[in-house]
């Protein structure tokens, strides 16, 4: 039985990422070697703001909000007339879920340095978090003004454009990004997007040349599979559930695609049921597994445990269809 699977197609997300703290820290406790650098050259130098915002990074990479407020708020103090110290706070505002202050911070790196053109692209990136296409076009426009082959700019024009619905317009703005920089990952990533249906060709390439850019983005890997599935090439399909599953081997959707794969493209039930049982174990709500091992198994000729693994999917899924038109199906050829 062959499962549709939809291709996913790009969902932004900017991160804006900086901060740090100003208390003083018992380095006793902290074993991440990367924090303890840190904490030791702010202990060396505590009145360079730009090591508060070094380690507010690290606080943001790992969702410590609180304490990247604390340093990005020390950097301020310590110099309010950087640009960058006030980029940074409205990055953390932006996590946060406040993105007036965010707006706030942004104007005032502004008004210390007008001609900073990383602080209108921030500006427009944060409007069209906001869904306001209209201040983010006028933003990526003053962008231009200062910069006209700015590539971060050209992706933001492309997405807005795509939000209005003028597709083709879109296209030349993303094509423009990545003529600007060849491995500008958010415009390839909206290429292929796009690309997809019309010229699959060349939605691949724009996803290969994704993953050049970032080797480890999961999207990437994951459309690029998918594409690759659809268009019976599995074998390449296969490689991108792999590249995903060396980041992540527990992924769940590279585990249950590479299972789909060796069922329905190679009938090989042996290794569909392997990948189906890590994706279930992975996570032990994923009916759809469970249900494509069973498959995998009645197609081996095991229906015992196709009967066990339908009759499981029933206590997950209650009125699961296939697994229901399973159970019917092996009942009536006395299986």
């Amino acid at each position: 039985m062959r499962r549709t699977v939809t291709i996913s197609f790009l969902i932004i997300i900017i991160t804006f990422i900086s901060c740090s703290r100003t208390n003083k820290r018992d380095d006793r406790s902290v074993t991440d070697p990367v924090l303890r650098e840190l904490n030791e050259k702010i202990a060396g130098d505590s009145r360079n703001s730009a090591l508060y915002r070094q380690r507010a990074e690290y606080f943001m990479s790992h969702d410590k909000l609180n304490d990247a407020l604390a340093d990005v708020n020390k950097a301020i103090e310590l110099d309010p007339k950087t640009p960058s110290n006030f980029l940074s706070l409205s990055d953390v505002y932006i996590l946060m879920g406040k993105p007036q202050q965010a707006l706030e911070s942004i104007d005032k790196a502004i008004l210390l340095d007008e001609k900073n053109v990383e602080s209108y692209l921030r500006k427009a990136r944060l409007y069209m978090i906001m869904k306001d296409y209209e201040h983010c076009a006028e933003f990526v426009e003053k962008v231009f003004s200062l910069d006209p082959q700015n590539a971060d700019g050209f992706f933001l024009k492309g997405y807005v454009l795509s939000e209005y619905g003028d597709t083709t317009k879109a296209i030349e703005a993303y094509r423009k990004a990545v003529q600007s920089n060849q491995l500008h990952h958010d415009a390839l990533m909206q290429l292929g997007a796009i690309f997809v249906k019309r010229d699959p060709k060349l939605a691949i390439g724009y996803f290969e040349n994704a993953i050049k850019a970032n080797p480890k983005s999961m999207e990437a890997l994951y459309n690029l599979g998918i594409l690759y599935q659809e268009n019976d090439k599995p074998g390449e399909a296969l490689k991108s559930y792999a590249e995903m599953l060396k980041i992540d081997p527990k992924n769940r959707y590279a585990l249950y695609n590479s299972g789909y794969v060796n069922l329905v493209y190679l009938n090989d039930y042996k290794k569909a049921i392997e990948y189906f049982t890590s994706a279930f174990e992975s996570d032990s709500t994923y009916a759809d597994a469970l249900f494509n091992r069973g498959y995998a198994y009645e197609l081996s000729g095991d229906y015992k445990k196709a009967r066990e693994d339908f009759n499981k999917v029933l206590k997950l899924s209650v009125n699961h269809p296939k697994a229901i038109e399973g159970l019917n199906r092996l009942d009536e050829e006395g299986k």
